[in-house]
């Protein structure tokens, strides 16, 4: 399996990786006698073409005729051309634990969709600025459309962290309350580090369903 963290800050502590491996190994628990092979943590931008912990991954697989898995399609890449020669590669199969019924060919889509959505968001974010300054809007802190975004951004992030663990317990029939006492079970905590509650387990679905 590959985890994968975009800063050296990341990776060193840890951000990110407990989450991925936690979304793996539910993913894992629904296999039958599924077992990993080999683990890889990346530290590197998903955009990048020069990836050799990524290669190194994709060898291990090829090699123990396994699948590779990761806990999101980001986490494999950002870079669309490069997932769809990942997801074409003779001999390796890609499992993704937040699409576990996922094929390869939809995979790919899936990454493209992604794509294409976080393209929309940078161009109505900058329409919504320009049209702002347009009007003439004024702020009383000059960094408040900043910070706003900043926060929308880190929510985001937030949210696709957890999505797997969050979807899968939705999917199995899971009400929001009883998804957040999990959650609380577990010593996860909300981004502000407070406790769930199913409001906040709401909004990690509305911010993850496209």
């Amino acid at each position: 399996m590959l985890l994968r963290v975009s800063t050296k800050k990341q990776g060193a502590d840890g951000n990110g990786i407990a989450a991925q491996r936690r979304d793996i190994n539910l993913f894992l628990q629904q296999q039958d006698n599924a077992q990993v092979v080999a683990e890889f943590i990346e530290v590197e931008s998903g955009a990048k073409s020069a990836r050799p912990v990524l290669d190194a991954a994709v060898a291990v697989a090829k090699k123990n005729k396994c699948p590779l898995v990761v806990s999101k399609v980001d986490r494999l890449t950002r870079d669309v051309e490069m997932l769809g020669k990942l997801t074409k590669m003779n001999g390796v199969q890609i499992k993704i634990a937040s699409l576990p019924n996922a094929d390869n060919f939809q995979i790919h889509l899936f990454g493209i969709l992604g794509a294409q959505e976080r393209e929309f968001i940078s161009q109505r974010t900058r329409a919504a600025m320009s049209a702002a300054k347009e009007k003439g809007a004024k702020f009383g802190n000059p960094r408040l459309a900043e910070i706003n975004r900043t926060r929308k951004y880190e929510a985001k992030l937030f949210a696709y962290d957890h999505a797997g663990l969050v979807n899968t317990l939705r999917a199995q029939g899971k009400t929001l309350r009883e998804i957040a006492e999990i959650l609380n079970a577990s010593g996860i905590k909300t981004r502000t580090g407070s406790r769930f509650h199913p409001v906040q387990v709401h909004r990690i679905l509305k911010r993850t369903s496209g």
